[in-house]
């Protein structure tokens, strides 16, 4: 339980809430067994599946709450037992068993057997469902019935990632029973999950109230409600942290990293994140299709300056399309900053300032890229555009800047490309299931149709022939280390075919009331508060 002078501080401080924040709810503090977690991207929908970008990074980390997985994750990313108490791997890696706790239920009450597992994979392998985790969905075949609490998942052939399935978002396990009754895509605003807390109310885009699960199978949670509430100005969100309206944030900024740390009522939660982040090139229009160009844009950003500098040392400057603790990372020369060779290799392209206005032309007028980059989505996304931007107007490239609502950035990435209006975009891809074989597949094996929608997140439209056959390679090898071998190669590739200008990789930064125990941020840039206790 919190302790008494905590919960005197909030209702003393509840008349404050309205200045604070317009996000906040006008009600009175929550009671002394409640956990608030004041997030920077509102939660718009909370089931595993329908375009699940929509529901990232917050709608995750409340599926952590409300839904249990077969496996789950720990905050170093082991594999830790869950709905399945245990597992064996067949020899011929095409299979593998789970043994089911018993007496596990759904929020309704309903059983959580082999039946509700199969349903539930079975209900994920539709790709018109789960939209955008093929690459961890398509290799399996089927689940089998063994008995009550006994269900073995089939694939088509020997997959390496089977078991990282598991933990990921999109094996969440939900009631079927509730989705039969209600329609598919009722999970997205009323779901019945599997987990310590069920929904009590949902406010899309502002608040979502978590009740615990007195029926859960390990017990009833430490916590009587977990509260979802969306902050969007990160002061705001610190202000509040401080003031005790929230217990718990993410996304701090690195210039306020002193200012909690300095709190003895707050703790900082960090750890290094596995999204490298990067502005992607549409590489199949001119001149953002000659890699040598490509090549040039990488040379004209200063990475280790933005790294040490806008980060505050909370960064690292990239070499490799994998962040630096993802499996199977593999680690490249990286592109120095020199604008001198910037200049010189777009000159060799082509491109050149023939009427002395400091902008190099192509095919007889002035080169601009619009640059597509969203509003509080990635740390210091703006302030990274701008310092890009007119890095590579220094070397004459012209940079327009496109600012986007949150709420619409990650479906205008995946838009066919005449509908995009932009050539380079700043993202980063999160493998949420901590596996480099994912992130890579998911990125750069080449789309079916390159003027379409990306079929995941290769939204720079990369085809490298080899590329696709290695990773199609290394998805079937099981071992380890001939796996991170044919991956190293593959991002030898990337790298050098630059469909990104790569900039870095930041730390991942969330903080909390001194007194709050249980909450852990995991590199997976998730900050999971479902074991969260006073």
């Amino acid at each position: 339980m919190k302790p008494v002078i905590h919960r005197m501080h909030r209702l003393l401080l509840a008349g404050t809430a309205g200045l604070i924040a317009a996000t906040m709810s006008a009600s009175a503090g929550p009671d002394d067994n409640t956990l608030v977690y004041g997030h920077g991207v509102a939660i718009t929908d909370i089931g595993p599946a329908f375009n699940a970008f929509l529901q990232y990074p917050a709608g995750y980390e409340a599926g952590f709450v409300i839904f249990d997985r077969l496996v789950t994750f720990d905050d170093q990313l082991t594999f830790n037992p869950q709905l399945a108490e245990s597992w064996t791997i067949a020899d011929d890696q095409k299979s593998v068993t789970f043994k089911l706790r018993a007496g596990a239920t759904f929020h309704d009450g309903t059983p959580i057997d082999a039946e509700a597992i199969k349903f539930n994979v079975e209900r994920m392998m539709d790709p018109e469902i789960n939209t955008t985790n093929r690459p961890l969905w398509d290799p399996i075949a089927g689940a089998d019935v063994v008995d009550d609490l006994t269900v073995r998942l089939r694939t088509h052939q020997p997959f390496a990632l089977l078991l990282n399935t598991r933990p990921h978002r999109s094996g969440a396990i939900l009631s079927p029973t509730a989705i039969m009754e209600y329609g598919q895509e009722s999970e997205t605003q009323n779901p019945v999950g599997s987990g310590p807390y069920m929904v009590e109310s949902f406010n899309p885009g502002l608040e979502l109230v978590l009740a615990a699960y007195e029926g859960y199978w390990a017990g009833k949670p430490s916590l009587d409600k977990i509260i979802f509430r969306y902050v969007p100005e990160a002061a705001t969100r610190v202000s509040a942290l401080q003031s005790g309206e929230v217990d718990v944030i993410d996304n701090v900024p690195t210039h306020l990293v002193a200012q909690i740390e300095s709190d003895d009522g707050l703790q900082l939660l960090t750890a290094p994140s596995l999204r490298p982040m990067g502005l992607a090139m549409l590489t199949t229009i001119p001149p953002l299709d000659n890699v040598e160009v490509r090549r040039a844009l990488n040379h004209a950003i200063p990475v280790d300056a933005i790294a040490e500098k806008l980060f505050l040392g909370q960064a690292m400057a990239s070499n490799s399309p994998l962040a630096f603790n993802t499996v199977g990372h593999h680690g490249n020369e990286p592109y120095a900053y020199d604008p001198d060779k910037a200049r010189e290799m777009l000159a060799a392209a082509g491109l050149t300032d023939s009427d002395g206005n400091g902008i190099v032309e192509h095919d007889g007028e002035d080169l601009s890229f619009t640059l597509l980059v969203p509003e509080g989505v990635f740390a210091n996304d703006v302030l990274v555009a701008e310092t890009a931007a007119a890095s590579l107007q220094e070397v004459g490239v012209g940079i327009e800047i496109r600012k986007i609502e949150r709420s619409s950035f990650w479906d205008t990435l995946r838009l066919p490309v005449a509908d995009t209006g932009w050539q380079i975009g700043m993202f980063g891809f999160n493998p949420s299931n901590a596996s480099g074989l994912y992130h890579l597949d998911s990125m750069y094996t080449s789309n079916p149709d390159n003027a379409d929608r990306p079929s995941v997140w290769n939204i720079t439209r990369f085809a490298n022939a080899e590329v696709d056959d290695l990773l199609a390679k290394a998805t079937v090898t099981v071992d380890g280390e001939a796996r991170a071998a044919i991956l190293a190669d593959v991002q030898e590739i990337i790298w050098s075919e630059a469909p990104y200008i790569w900039l870095h990789v930041n730390n991942i930064i969330s903080a909390a009331r001194a007194d709050l125990g249980g909450v852990e941020v995991w590199p997976v840039i998730f900050t999971i508060v479902r074991g969260g206790s006073y």
